[in-house]
């Protein structure tokens, strides 16, 4: 019998302690058998030291034959100009794309006729001076800021020099090269036209887009024909320009901010193509005497008036125009539109392409009908 004093449940709290006793811990895993363990172990080479990007070699990765009149590469990953030596019978050299910082180890290649090393990492025009018989130099694309050393460079036969896209402030060092056809300094840092220009007496095409010319004061070559002055800063028509250039048959003049035509722009009368694109123009002005003229773009300007559009009948060659996005044109208005392109087609009935649509061809698909069996992209 249980003690009065105890209190209930007391002994079975002793008798649940005696017969329950607390399992002992588990015991430790044998080494091996854990799951960390029993894990395969991966053990990784140490890393490579990192030399930087690879570049290819001329001659050892890029390969030519003594008698190759031909080397052309490109994104070719090329640092350095060397192995040329055997190169004696190469008349053109072409190395778009790649890496090349100087101009260097060409004295064996006298014969070459085109140098082209567009898009590279050139700072210099220099070790040039031997290649005589240069007809084409290509230099664009690089991080030139001279090109004031060409002057020393006797290239009696060059006739094409491509200079875009770089850092140069002035044209300098090109006034000798009488037999220059061409000349392209687009997208650089020059402000004004140098008055050497005139010496050029065989430049046909002189481009300088992508500027921060603000006049039309130019010498101009006698026998220039393609004038770009795209995208620069002219805000003012000058009349002696139009005397100067009367020989011109394309003029690039869009995204510049300049006004209305004015009455000397009819002394072009060999103007063939002429763009006039995202200016402040407000009219349409008529020119009897560009009896030539074939391509007239003035998109993106401020002409209103739709009425303007009937002056377009006095280009009797007129093939293919570009207006759109001026407020007449009504963009996005149906109604509009179609009104537009009415007005333009009674202008100028014979019309063959309005802004970027061709009139009246037909476009025919050839196809053997397997195109039909191709199967599309679904959803799951």
């Amino acid at each position: 019998m249980a003690d009065e004093n105890e209190r209930p449940g007391t002994a079975m709290s002793v008798d649940q302690e005696g017969d329950d006793e607390a399992p002992p811990p588990p015991a430790p895993h044998e080494a091996g058998r854990g799951p960390s363990e029993r894990r395969a172990r991966v053990t990784l080479p140490p890393p490579e030291e990192d030399h930087g990007p690879t570049f290819y070699r001329i001659g050892i990765d890029y390969t030519y034959e003594p008698q190759d009149t031909e080397f052309i590469v490109q994104c070719g990953r090329i640092k350095k100009l060397e192995n040329l030596e055997g190169g004696v019978n190469l008349k053109n050299l072409t190395l778009i794309a790649s890496c090349i910082e100087k101009i260097e180890n060409l004295d064996s290649n006298v014969n070459l006729e085109h140098l082209e090393l567009y898009q590279n990492l050139l700072k210099k025009v220099d070790n040039i001076s031997h290649l005589t018989k240069l007809t084409n130099l290509d230099l664009s694309f690089n991080k030139i800021r001279s090109c004031e050393s060409l002057g020393s460079c006797q290239f009696e036969n060059l006739e094409r020099l491509y200079l875009s896209s770089n850092k140069i402030s002035d044209i300098e060092g090109v006034f000798h090269f009488k037999k220059l056809t061409l000349l392209e300094f687009g997208s650089n840092r020059i402000r004004a036209m140098p008055l050497e220009l005139g010496q050029l007496v065989n430049l046909q095409q002189l481009w300088l887009g992508k500027k921060k010319i603000t006049s039309f004061s130019i010498s101009p070559p006698p026998a220039l024909r393609h004038l770009s002055l795209q995208n620069n800063r002219l805000e003012v028509w000058e009349p002696s320009f139009f005397q100067n250039v009367s020989g011109l048959t394309h003029l690039y003049l869009g995204h510049n901010n300049l006004p209305d035509l004015p009455d000397e722009f009819s002394l072009l009368t060999d103007l063939k193509e002429v763009d006039l694109a995202k200016n402040v123009i407000t009219l349409v002005r008529p020119f009897p005497k560009l009896k030539n003229l074939e391509e007239l773009w003035m998109n993106d300007n401020q002409i209103t008036d739709l009425t303007e559009v009937q002056n377009l009948a006095s280009y009797p060659a007129l093939r293919t125009i570009y207006l759109e996005r001026n407020p007449m044109h009504g963009l996005g208005d149906e109604a509009s539109e179609a009104r537009y392109k009415d007005a333009i087609l009674q202008a100028v009935p014979h019309l063959f392409q309005l802004d970027a649509v061709r009139l009246g061809s037909k476009i025919k698909i050839i196809s053997d009908g397997t195109e039909t069996r191709v199967k599309g992209i679904r959803k799951r």
